[in-house]
């Protein structure tokens, strides 16, 4: 979209010439902020953002899992430390087995922990750049439209982005956006007031 602004003010800048620049009446559109007041970025946010809260839920039912088979782990070997030191170390040895079993255990878990990290990282990267990126594509293809509309009741020659306009001008980013979002028409520009009626000669 900013690609499309880009382009749509450079050309309409070229077409300025110095002794027109009085009467040139144009406009500008905050790029980044229309696309975050657009309906469909509030949606799509709140969709990652939900997903996000999902695998985070997740991820801490695993962590727990890690922690409480860590804690067991401890446990055990403590029992076997406290027998050896009462000298009982038959009793210590028969322990040795469930030792390694949750030895065994606890690192199994910390693997799929940290493969269950890595693989809900890139998820979530790879579902914000498709959601993200397919909805910055549908905005562009609707953006044209509306602005060129916007810009006709408006009586703008040319509408510029933001960032390229460090002076003057219309901001018409609010009306863009609640066309987008099926708001009212952006209202039609007011009409020339009528010339004062000549006074009669005397």
């Amino acid at each position: 979209m900013k690609k499309a602004l880009l382009h749509l003010g450079l050309a309409a800048g070229l077409l300025v010439l110095p002794s027109a620049c009085a009467a040139f009446s144009f406009g500008y559109v905050d790029a980044g902020k229309l696309f975050a007041k657009y309906s469909e970025t509030q949606k799509t946010k709140s969709y990652l953002e939900t997903e996000k809260t999902k695998l985070q839920k997740d991820l801490d039912t695993r962590k727990k899992q890690v922690s409480d088979l860590d804690a067991k782990y401890v446990e055990i070997a403590k029992k076997m430390q406290d027998l050896r030191d009462a000298k009982k170390e038959n009793d210590a040895r028969a322990l040795e087995p469930q030792l390694r079993a949750q030895r065994e255990a606890l690192a199994n878990a910390n693997s799929e922990l940290q493969k269950f990290f890595e693989e809900s990282q890139k998820r979530l990267y790879e579902l914000e750049e498709e959601k993200m990126g397919g909805l910055s594509k549908a905005l562009d293809d609707k953006v044209d439209a509306v602005i060129a509309r916007i810009a006709k009741a408006k009586s703008l020659e040319a509408v510029f982005e933001k960032r390229f306009c460090y002076f003057g001008g219309e901001d018409i980013t609010e009306d863009v956006i609640a066309a987008l979002n099926g708001g009212a028409a952006a209202p039609a520009a007011a009409a020339p007031a009528a010339a004062p009626a000549q006074k009669k000669g005397k």
